[in-house]
């Protein structure tokens, strides 16, 4: 079985929608709609999708899980978590190590997942437990759903300033 993890915040979100959606679908869709205009960020905002955008375009948009208990590239770790569980061979989930060795001919989408690998290892995560889909995953396939909270503190993640 493999993991996604998501905000606890968003559950209901996911679950109104039907489906996990590709990274960054939400922010797509709040600025396609045209809901940041007027909004205090707007323009932080419009310039946080380009970026993502940018991102997307030279290493891939995925639906990321991973075989781990935990995942600490996803976002902020003390905000409560929810654990989607699912079968890989169910969801059409490729490794992470698999998509990679495709990309190794492309030397700037190699170097821009390999750089998503190196940020992940930084972290206390192991992209080799790494799995993704190439689009959005039904609900209907979780065999799953569990609040989990926040993650535990990562023991072998460096110190930041203020601690």
């Amino acid at each position: 079985m493999i993991f996604h993890y998501s905000h606890a915040p968003i559950r209901k979100e996911i679950e109104s929608s039907g489906f996990i959606g590709l990274e960054g679908c939400r922010l797509e869709y709040f600025i396609d709609a045209g809901l940041h205009l007027g909004q205090p960020r707007s323009s932080e905002l419009s310039y946080q999708w380009r970026s993502c955008k940018k991102e997307y375009k030279a290493r891939g948009r995925y639906v990321w899980f991973t075989e781990q208990p935990f995942s600490y590239a996803i976002g902020s770790p003390d905000v409560p978590k929810t654990r989607y569980i699912y079968d890989p061979s169910e969801i059409r989930a490729f490794t992470w190590s698999s998509i990679m060795e495709m990309a190794v001919s492309d030397k700037k989408r190699f170097s821009a997942m390999k750089a998503v690998s190196e940020y992940g290892m930084s972290l206390g995560d192991d992209p080799f437990k790494w799995w993704v889909t190439f689009e959005e995953v039904p609900l209907k396939k979780c065999k799953e759903v569990e609040e989990i909270g926040p993650f535990p503190a990562n023991p072998s993640a460096p110190l930041s300033h203020s601690e």
